[in-house]
Order: C-alpha cells, then sequence, then structure tokens
C-alpha cells in the first residue's frame, strides 16, 4: 500500500489549501460516481503503485533489511504506524512548499518510516535513509503489475491513446518507460520534474492536455491517488477512476476500479 493512500485530515481540494494561482485553476468535471464512464480518446495514468509496482525493498522487511545492514533493529510489526507518520509528514512537508515538484519528498517519506519503525541511533538511521533512496532510484527495484500489459494491449487494439503523468520521485518517467519498454504504448508522457508542479496542480494537468492537443473532458485520468490523481484531475474537468488495489477506500462514491483488468470495461469497451 501506497502513503498516498491515507485518507486526507480534511476534504477541501488541495489547491486551494496550497494558494495554487488562479491563473492554472481550470473548470471542474461533474464526480460521476457510475462506471461505465463514457469511453475516451485517451486514458492517463499515474505510475508508481498504478503501473509500476515497486519491490518489498519499500515494504516493512524491506526496511527491516535495510536497517540491520546499518545496526538498527527495526520492527515490522510496527508498519502500519509508520506509514501514517509518513503520510501526515508529507503533508506536512506539502503545507510548507505547496505543489511543487519537491526532491527532498523521497528522504521525508523514508525517514519517517524508519522512525517509525522504531528508529536508532543518528548515524544509522542517516545510512538506512539513504540506502532507500538509492534503492528507490533504481529501476531494477520495480516491476510491472501483473494486469497491466494486458490492459495496455486491450486498450491501444481498441484506438485508444494513451499518457503517463507522474509526480517524479526519486526515479525519471524516462527512464521508467524505456527500462520497461512502455514507449509502444505511450503517446506522451509530463512528469513533475519538467512542470515544476506535482499533482493535484492544475499545471500538471493542462501542461499534458496542451501536449496532446485534446481538452481535459476528452481524457480519463487513472491512478491510486484520490487527492492527487482523482480529486486533482476532476478540478480540471477530467473524469477520473480511482484504481483502489488494496480494497479499502469502497466508501467512496467516485468511479473505482481494483484492478487495470476492469478498466476495459469501465470505459465502456
Amino acid at each position: 500500500m501506497s502513503i498516498w493512500d491515507q485518507p486526507a485530515d480534511r476534504h477541501e481540494h488541495p489547491a486551494d489549501r496550497h494558494g495554487v494561482p488562479a491563473a492554472e485553476s481550470c473548470p471542474e468535471a461533474p464526480a460521476a460516481s457510475t462506471l461505465p464512464l463514457p469511453t475516451p480518446q485517451v486514458v492517463v495514468f499515474d505510475l508508481d503503485y498504478t503501473l509500476l509496482r515497486p519491490s518489498d525493498q519499500f515494504e516493512a522487511e524491506g526496511y527491516v533489511r535495510a536497517g540491520a545492514r546499518f545496526g538498527l533493529s527495526l520492527d515490522p510489526a510496527r508498519w502500519p504506524l509508520a506509514e501514517r507518520a509518513a503520510y501526515k509528514a508529507v503533508a506536512a512537508r506539502r503545507e510548507q512548499t505547496g505543489l511543487v515538484h519537491d526532491d527532498h519528498l523521497l528522504r521525508v517519506i523514508a525517514r519517517s518510516i524508519i522512525e517509525g519503525l522504531g528508529g536508532g541511533p543518528a548515524g544509522p538511521v542517516e545510512l538506512t535513509t539513504r540506502a532507500i533512496i538509492e534503492a528507490w532510484s533504481d529501476a531494477q527495484n520495480f516491476g510491472l503489475y501483473d494486469d497491466v500489459l494486458p490492459c495496455l494491449d486491450t486498450l491501444r487494439a481498441a484506438g485508444l491513446r494513451m499518457a503517463l503523468l507522474s509526480n517524479a520521485l526519486g526515479h525519471g518517467v524516462e527512464e521508467i518507460v524505456a527500462h520497461f519498454t512502455l514507449d509502444d504504448y505511450m503517446a506522451a508522457a509530463v512528469s513533475s520534474l519538467e512542470t515544476g508542479a506535482v499533482k493535484p496542480a492544475p499545471r500538471m494537468f493542462s501542461a499534458l492536455f496542451g501536449l496532446l492537443g485534446i481538452s481535459p473532458a476528452d481524457a480519463v485520468m487513472v491512478g491510486d491517488s484520490m487527492e492527487d490523481d482523482v480529486d486533482g484531475a476532476l478540478a480540471c474537468g477530467c473524469p477520473a477512476i480511482l484504481l483502489d488495489r488494496s480494497g479499502r477506500r469502497r466508501d467512496l462514491a467516485v468511479p473505482r476500479i481494483e484492478s487495470l483488468a476492469e478498466l476495459p470495461a469501465a470505459l465502456g469497451l
């Protein structure tokens, strides 16, 4: 589970909270809660935890192994607490920085999780943090979910274009696309590293739609984050589907699937 899945403490749109300039705003789409949605021209995918599955290096046991290399005795049973601590740390960091690309955010996440798992002396904690950051930057520590390529093949066969929209954190989108040979599927890709903003900032979405030459209503956003992917897309007039792989967000009245195997039918194919 990604820390981005955690429910937010407040329910206003984060673009309001972080003072995104009005010039970057765009018309809000009605939040339809039923599937299928009208078939779009373009399907826009988030990357991490949507298409890209991090290895167990970034789960409880992986942190325990990394910590043990530097003398830390981290407790995997504390993982739920550590995840919540990381979410709160990310929210606090965003309050400070706003919706801008932040290379420091990965360090905030890694260190919060290490401390949440029990922490230890400053030196070993710092070395473990660096090891996690280095591992996250290596495409070898990731894989595609099993449902990704069958889904992409189905959408391509149906004549739909596809694109990526990612808050690039620790690894470049171009590197990931090349490593997993996704360039055969994707018509375009935009990352926060390029725009200087992060989802849910309207600038991220408008940059991609401009590159594709479409209006927001001609696309559907698919991602694992309610705040960044779904709320961000809807605020820009783009329909969206939440990919709830864990099945933990069944209470939400938004279009929702639990596997990309469900996506073609959710798009009326």
